[in-house]
């Protein structure tokens, strides 16, 4: 959501006397100190005017103290409050991108009407798939080309998917910064929804280390998802396209194999495409067992029996 950001322009400058004069003489000390002497002597021909920015500064960050993994911020404007979530992540987290409409949802038009009356109309298998692929340690973030102004509608529609005993996982969920007419135009007239996703993807990828490409795999329905994802660097062998009838297909295979065919049968396969990952410190310190402790233990016994003889 957009931010309006501390720096102030005036709309009148301020006298001589007070521009040029120590913080001190002002009355106070600071920018804010000359503000109010400036309303005081201008009164309604001062006007402070606000920058919109989509990005917060650093010490904007910092204030935040935030934790790694979901952090929950509230805009408060008046009564009204908006709540959103920040996100914290290790520079070596593996994300998994999923497309909403059409992906998630059996179709883009009615993925978006039928929920809204009670109708479920999600893929069957897909909160499965991507509740293993959460445990195995990835971090799956829903991407979508929707307006700001269905932020919520978006956020509340993901949480409550529940399949059998599974829920999808937690995760952000980033969409357009534009209104509702302008994102429309973008998908459905201009059929670019590929140039938001890009340029944002681009982004996110610039928060990590250069030499570091978080993008592990990629889920989408249509070619502009291919698109997006391949110019971000997620790999073609991990970027899965799905059709309304639910059936998988690799970017880089032009035939559908029939271990690929469904969400179910992808399941199954998930610890193999979604390897499980360790912590960072397990994976410096952990030793590889041995597959036959008893064998090993009595090689080890030989060695030490050879050893003993030979210095006998």
């Amino acid at each position: 959501a957009g931010q309006t950001s501390g720096a102030a322009s005036q709309a009148r400058s301020l006298p001589s006397h007070m521009a040029s004069a120590p913080p001190a003489a002002r009355g106070g000390s600071g920018d804010l100190d000359a503000i109010d002497a400036a309303v005081a002597l201008l009164g309604d021909e001062y006007r402070v005017k606000y920058r919109k920015t989509l990005t917060p500064t650093p010490e904007q960050l910092a204030s935040l103290r935030l934790r790694p993994g979901r952090n929950t911020i509230s805009y408060r404007i008046g009564a009204t409050v908006l709540s959103a979530y920040v996100y914290l992540l290790n520079w070596d987290t593996k994300l998994v991108i999923s497309d909403v409409d059409g992906t998630i949802t059996r179709s883009d038009v009615l993925g978006h009407l039928l929920p809204a009356i009670g109708l479920d109309w999600t893929h069957v298998g897909i909160s499965q798939l991507f509740t293993n692929v959460s445990a195995s340690g990835y971090q799956l973030m829903y991407l979508s080309s929707r307006s700001i102004g269905q932020a919520n509608i978006t956020r509340d529609f993901l949480n409550a998917i529940v399949q059998g005993k599974h829920r999808m996982p937690l995760g952000p969920v980033i969409i357009s910064p534009d209104g509702i007419l302008p994102s429309l135009y973008r998908e459905m007239i201009l059929r670019r929804p590929h140039e938001f996703k890009i340029a944002t993807l681009q982004e996110i990828r610039a928060l990590f280390p250069p030499d570091v490409n978080p993008f592990y795999a990629g889920f989408g329905n249509r070619d502009t998802d291919e698109i997006s994802y391949k110019a971000v660097g997620v790999p073609v062998s991990r970027t899965f396209i799905i059709n309304p009838r639910g059936e998988l297909r690799r970017v880089s295979t032009a035939v559908q194999s029939s271990t690929l065919s469904s969400l179910r049968a992808m399941d199954e396969l998930v610890n193999s495409i979604f390897p499980p990952l360790r912590r960072r410190a397990e994976r410096q310190w952990a030793m590889p067992w041995p597959l036959d402790i008893a064998a090993s233990t009595a090689a080890a016994a030989a060695t030490a029996a050879n050893a003993s003889a030979a210095a006998a």
